[in-house]
Order: structure tokens, then C-alpha cells, then sequence
């Protein structure tokens, strides 16, 4: 992950923590620890804010190429803190040349350190059109279902179900990747199941 010559990344990141900050909501942390049990720091920031943050850096830096977002967002999700994870993945999401060039060992990686459903989730609206923009990506999905981390498993079902609210055409692996998962019945991956399970009817009927 190669940032413009020019680029900060170092500071942009603390800018962005500084913009985070100062959305903190003292009042929301304790639903938000009891919601998503974490063992990373955070600031206390609602989702929406984050994605204002998101959304705001990257209309002022459009003219960035990729591998400046693809480095910022790595260096975001190194400090380990939620908000900036979100804002890592937040960021990535919101440009098409990413979809195309993410090295998918840069999301294993991210994969291997999540401890919260919340990451997961998220992570999966990015790795869902990673797939439907490459589709050659499948076998890599088929392998964290395969996994003996959980919230990769997580992620593999997630990313299915992202790419095909998508393109109906994952629907098959979707189910495939449920039905070799129905042995798993911790509750984080019992409610990714019956998740997974609801997303297809709804797929199937706006197919009818």
C-alpha cells in the first residue's frame, strides 16, 4: 500500500482521530459496550458520525489516487481504536479503484484481529463488492467459512450475503456456505445463519 509522495498519512490519521473525538457521545458508550463486546478502545462515536467523518474526507481528497485511501486506511486500523476501524473501512468503501485492486491478504489480515461482530459487518459491505467486482475472489471467501477463527466464518457468510442482495447470482454459494455452516451454533454465527437465511428469501423474492 504505496500513498502519494506528497501524502501524510501519519498526519491525516491524527486529524481524522482529532475529528472523531470530537464526536464522542459519552451517553452512548455503555449501549454501545453492551451491544458490541469489545476488547478495543473506543471514543464513544455513533456510526452515522463516523460515516459523516468518511464521507467528508473523502469529497475533499477525491482527487487522491487509491493507494493513498488504501494507505490511510491501513495506518487507521493499525491504532486498533473501533471508530478508526470503521473509518479504515468507511473510507475504502467509497472508492470504485479500491474495489478493484485491494489485495485480499490486507482483509485477511484485518480478519485475523477482529474480536466484534460490529467489524465484521461492516468490513463485509466492502469484501461483498470486492466479489461482485472479482469474482475470481470466491475461493478466498470459501476459505474463511473454513476457518477456526469465528469472526472469519462470520465473514465469509456476511460477504456472501452482501454480494448477493447484489447479483442473485451468488445465491447458490450462499447457500452452500450456510448449509456448511448449520454445525455451528455458537450465537454469533446462529444469528448469521438465520440472517443468511432471511437475506435469500428476500433475494429470491425480488427475483420473482
Amino acid at each position: 500500500m504505496t500513498a502519494a509522495p506528497s501524502f501524510d498519512v501519519r498526519g491525516e490519521v491524527a486529524l481524522l482521530t482529532a475529528a472523531l473525538k470530537g464526536r464522542a457521545d459519552p451517553s452512548y458508550e455503555w449501549g454501545m459496550r453492551r451491544t458490541v463486546p469489545s476488547q478495543q478502545p473506543a471514543h464513544a462515536v455513533r456510526v452515522p458520525e463516523v460515516r459523516r467523518v468518511a464521507a467528508a474526507w473523502a469529497r475533499e481528497h477525491r482527487s487522491l489516487p487509491a493507494g493513498a485511501f488504501t494507505a490511510l486506511a491501513q495506518a487507521l486500523w493499525d491504532t486498533g481504536w473501533r471508530e478508526e476501524r470503521l473509518l479504515a473501512v468507511y473510507l475504502l468503501s467509497r472508492r470504485k479503484a479500491v474495489m478493484e485492486t485491494l489485495p485480499w491478504d490486507t482483509i485477511e489480515a484485518w480478519a485475523a484481529g477482529i474480536d466484534n461482530w460490529e467489524h465484521v459487518d461492516n468490513l463485509a459491505g466492502l469484501t461483498g463488492r470486492m466479489l461482485v467486482t472479482r469474482p475470481e475472489l470466491i475461493d478466498r471467501v470459501m476459505a474463511l467459512a473454513a476457518s477456526d477463527h469465528v469472526w472469519k466464518r462470520r465473514l465469509a457468510i456476511v460477504t456472501l450475503i452482501e454480494a448477493a442482495r447484489d447479483d442473485p447470482a451468488w445465491l447458490p454459494h450462499l447457500r452452500a456456505v450456510a448449509e456448511g455452516l448449520r454445525g455451528d451454533r455458537g450465537p454469533t454465527m446462529r444469528k448469521a445463519l438465520d440472517w443468511a437465511r432471511r437475506a435469500a428469501k428476500k433475494v429470491e423474492a425480488k427475483g420473482a
